[in-house]
């Protein structure tokens, strides 16, 4: 005997309940224009013409803002997700700190002395590695890197000192168009993943696995190397400009302060 009419199919999962407006703003929020738009405007006047105080604050707002996004989405490793969302934001942190430990007295990087150090320091690099014999080539890279800031650094010295007439400075307008650049490769990664209505829905398939377990993109591999050469510079500032650990780690202190004098 068929008992095969008998037996009743599971019926479909419910669709989750409504998460309100509000909740549905923060999973999309990479998606939001505005949101672009405040963050954008936000980080570069409050970065730039008050200190980089606001843009490590203004990262963080962003970064608890994630952590939601993935709390109502139900992903399983919420922190590693979050921190590998907002791995643009951490390059413009990176990058920040790199540019401050580069400015400051005797220490700019357009100045004749960080040249001079530049060109010093690749020199001493480039015989050193030459002793390794395999890796010459790499010194005499170096060397010639060296040789082309050192042409091309006083240029830029007099094209800031130009601009600093009307009250603008290069490295200001170098970090501000990353911002923006950080802010678009953000949404278009954000553009790739299926947006949650507020209605009655069925979450969307979130990954189970860790975010290096996956194949990474090109803009994964740009913003880790993002992170990893400003990284590497910040260490290195004490070997090219006049800085020891210790005064870089009291100048970054100094200039993080949120209302500097």
């Amino acid at each position: 005997m068929n008992n095969s009419s008998n037996v009743v199919s599971a019926p479909p999962p419910d669709p989750q309940p409504p998460l309100g407006p509000i909740k549905t703003w923060i999973v999309n929020h990479d998606r939001s224009a505005v949101f672009a738009l405040v963050y954008v405007i936000s980080t570069i006047v409050l970065s730039v013409f008050v200190s980089y105080f606001w843009l490590l604050a203004l990262v963080a707002v962003h970064i608890m803002i994630e952590w939601l996004s993935k709390v109502y989405r139900g992903y399983r490793y919420r922190l590693a997700w979050t921190l590998w969302d907002v791995k643009f934001d951490l390059a413009l942190v990176c990058l920040a700190f790199a540019l401050l430990s580069y400015t400051g007295v005797s220490a700019g990087v357009a100045g004749a002395q960080s040249v001079t150090r530049v060109g010093v320091f690749g020199s001493r690099l480039s015989a050193l590695v030459s002793r390794i014999g395999f890796l010459a080539v790499v010194g005499e890279y170096f060397v010639w890197v060296s040789r082309y800031l050192t042409r091309v650094l006083p240029f830029v010295s007099r094209f800031g000192q130009y601009l600093a007439r009307f009250g603008i400075k290069v490295i200001d307008l170098f970090f501000s168009a990353r911002v923006a650049l950080f802010r678009k490769a953000d949404m278009a990664r954000a553009a790739a993943r299926k947006p949650l209505s507020g209605a009655g829905h069925t979450m969307p398939q979130v990954p189970t696995e860790l975010p290096w377990q996956r194949q990474l993109s090109k803009g994964d591999w740009f913003a880790i190397s993002v992170i990893v050469i400003n990284l590497i510079a910040v260490f290195s500032a004490p070997l090219i400009t006049d800085h020891s650990y210790a005064s870089l780690f009291q100048s970054l202190l100094a200039k993080l302060h949120p209302w500097p004098h």
